[in-house]
């Protein structure tokens, strides 16, 4: 017999499986049977496999195998057949994918505790603040002193999105009570993925109007997506023995691909235009964000020199 006869029904059986999210004749496991009472017995069972542990319980299994094996399916089925009770919630699912993979990242690579971006950022405001001299014009004087409160308002603005990092400029009350808000932002993994979230939710929003998802669809497909990116993630730091995390462009995009195929039953070629509107409108909305910054740091520099 030969290989490809003997594939035909195990692919078959992965069809079926993608389709449905389970084999139909396969039979049910046995109920369990309930824990034994002893007398006198004060102890309190936990349940840890139902609540405490996400992943240990059915919801939770179900949406990490589904989301490995049969991701846009899983959306679909969550999404636009309204099968709810299935799955962890979208919002739910993100914040214990990602809580978990900030948990593996601190112990694998502990330096990514490191604030790089804020350390370059004041490192370079420090080299490029202007010195004036007194053989200046006025006028030059005062885009010297224009030029070095914007500098300063930048590095203002950074550090105020890490003062957990950096405990030395909260230095008044409201500054403590925001980096201890901070602190526990980035410890349920917020800052991994935030960003990209709100981007990517408004992006499927757009592309995904003409399909018939809405707001709500598009933020729960936006928060599963970045729950498959988390699966790649902790895949990559594994496979790279905790020397990289980061996934590739291309990557990303394929697994978008899948998705949008998978979810709206698309053939590959609008699949892959969906994929592409997808990453444009992100940029294009990355780029409005960082527009809309530049201008309010000008105002807000022109508001001080006044």
């Amino acid at each position: 017999m030969k290989i490809t006869e003997k594939l035909k029904p195990r692919l078959r059986l992965l069809a079926i499986y993608e389709e449905l999210g389970y084999i139909p004749w396969h039979k049910p496991a046995a109920p369990r049977k309930p824990r034994k009472e002893h007398k006198n017995d004060d102890r309190v069972y936990m349940g840890a496999k139902e609540a405490i542990i996400p992943f240990l319980n059915d919801d939770g299994k179900r949406t990490f195998s589904h989301l490995l094996l049969r991701p846009g399916y899983m959306m679909r089925d969550y999404i636009l057949r309204g099968q709810h009770e299935r799955y962890l919630a979208p919002l739910t699912a993100l914040l214990v994918f990602y809580s978990v993979f900030t948990l593996l990242l601190a112990i694998v690579k502990p330096e990514t505790d490191r604030d790089r971006l804020g350390d370059n950022v004041r490192k370079s405001i420090r080299e490029m603040t202007v010195q004036q001299d007194s053989t200046e014009t006025e006028r030059t004087k005062q885009a010297i002193q224009t030029t070095n409160i914007l500098l300063q308002t930048v590095s203002e603005a950074v550090i105020l999105t890490r003062l957990d990092k950096y405990p030395e400029e909260a230095n008044t009350r409201w500054k403590q009570s925001l980096a201890a808000f901070e602190r526990e932002l980035r410890s349920k993994g917020f800052y991994l993925f935030l960003d990209n979230f709100l981007f990517l939710w408004l992006a499927m929003a757009i592309v995904l109007r003409k399909k018939g998802v809405r707001m709500s669809g598009a933020a729960a497909a936006s928060a599963y997506v970045l729950c498959q990116y988390c699966i790649f993630m902790f895949l990559a730091l594994i496979l790279t023995w905790g020397k990289t995390s980061e996934l590739s462009m291309l990557l990303m995009a394929l697994l978008l691909f899948i998705d949008y195929r998978q979810m709206l039953g698309l053939n590959n070629k609008a699949s892959f235009w969906l994929t592409v509107r997808t990453g444009i409108a992100m940029g294009l909305l990355e780029l409005a964000l960082i527009i809309a910054l530049v201008l309010v740091l000008i105002v807000i520099t022109f508001i001080q020199l006044i």
